[in-house]
């Protein structure tokens, strides 16, 4: 688990409304917020997880109307942009109503982290919980990438993207967590005869991998390009999103 210290540092940097929310029960906060608030890094967005995705839209459209914003649903989430304020992504493509395995399905050590609030008996007495990888704190204070090679549905370029991004803040991985990158990406090819055709022919194929993750419906370490409300509100769904692109 965190940290006393931590977890509490954690809560209390997290927007009232998220707590608030949060502190209704079966919903996680997990992955880069966590990361991001340790090691003094910018955070990027808050990412809430659940155990159904039918119910994280409804409840992430009702976050939105009392924020009066818009909410904009992709295949991943539904993210809530704010002026001003930090992004808050309801994750729907992977549902979890246990904590733990919800740890366990994010690919690197760094970003294996959740925190989750249970209620007390009548609502008196509820507390703070967190959980983490054993290898959390080690690895985030080396910067170090160790991949967790996670079960779960994922684009098979993601994790590799999501590598360059990390490395670009100063984290390096070793040879052995590379390897298991490369694994992951050779699960997505299909045809029998790849290693068969030439260097170009693979590299297109590998190339195809990474473009199908599209950057802005990358959870926990892929940006969101915008942080503001379009000027124009009255923009269909669509067009906000190409706003943001």
């Amino acid at each position: 688990m965190l940290i006393p210290e931590d977890l509490n540092y954690i809560v209390n940097r997290l927007p009232t409304d998220v707590r608030k929310l949060m502190k209704k029960g079966n919903i996680y906060l997990a992955g880069g917020f966590i990361r991001s608030c340790i090691a003094n890094e910018q955070v990027n967005d808050i990412d809430l997880w659940g155990a159904d995705a039918e119910q994280l839209k409804v409840t992430a459209q009702i976050f939105a109307g009392e924020r009066k914003v818009r909410c904009m649903m992709t295949d991943n989430a539904c993210t809530i942009l704010t002026n001003g304020r930090t992004p808050v992504q309801f994750i729907t493509r992977w549902t979890f109503g246990d904590p733990v395995g919800l740890a366990a399905s994010f690919d690197y050590s760094i970003a294996s982290a959740v925190i989750w609030y249970e209620p007390g008996v009548a609502g008196i007495g509820g507390q703070w919980k967190s959980h983490c990888h054993e290898h959390f704190y080690a690895d985030l204070a080396a910067k170090r990438l160790r991949y967790l090679h996670p079960v779960r549905n994922e684009d098979a370029g993601g994790s590799m993207l999501r590598m360059t991004k990390f490395l670009g803040r100063g984290y390096r991985i070793a040879p052995e967590s590379l390897a298991g990158l490369i694994a992951r990406m050779n699960s997505g090819i299909t045809k029998h005869d790849f290693l068969e055709r030439s260097e170009e022919h693979q590299t297109r194929v590998y190339a195809g991998l990474l473009r199908e993750v599209d950057p802005l419906t990358i959870v926990d370490g892929c940006e969101v390009l915008g942080t503001n409300e379009p000027d124009d509100k009255s923009l269909p769904l669509e067009a906000t999103r190409e706003h943001y692109r």
